[in-house]
């Protein structure tokens, strides 16, 4: 098991941009998607709304385990699987997070690039949110544990 400050989950961590949340509905059914995120002072801020899956099964049950491929790094054969408790908050979560997001995911050279390629779909998304039951809203996870596993 690793330690959530280790180097190595730390380098998971800053080489993926996308993590699969693994919960339990409220009638311990699993549930699994992949969600972006970002790394706050040792936490993951997930971006999904409370009326989510993920987020009414965080409700239920908090404990979460996220898969981490670091596909941004070099190849590997291994991913990382943490476990941790999560939370589900409404609204947006603090300026330092959402300037974190808008880094990763919208103004980074990579980022902006997918950006404009896809600008056609901007539309499309912007109806994906407006459909948002519950509002906006994301998910905070705090690692407990960390394991290096092979790749399927």
């Amino acid at each position: 098991m690793l330690a959530p400050s280790d180097t190595a989950v730390r380098a998971f961590l800053s080489n993926s941009m996308v993590v699969e949340v693994a919960t339990l509905s409220a009638k311990s059914r699993p549930f699994v998607t992949p969600l972006w995120f970002v790394v706050d002072r040792g936490r993951l801020y997930i971006t999904t709304g409370p009326l989510s899956w993920v987020g009414k099964n965080v409700m239920h049950h908090p404990e979460v385990v996220l898969l981490l491929g670091g596909e941004r790094g070099s190849a590997s054969d291994r991913v990382l699987r943490l476990r941790g408790t999560a939370t589900c908050h409404r609204g947006l979560p603090s300026w330092r997070v959402l300037v974190r997001i808008a880094a990763k995911y919208y103004i980074s050279p990579r980022a902006l690039w997918t950006e404009l390629r896809n600008a056609r779909r901007w539309r499309l998304r912007a109806r994906y949110y407006r459909q948002v039951k519950g509002g906006f809203g994301y998910v905070c996870v705090v690692p407990t544990a960390g394991e290096l596993l092979l790749r399927p």
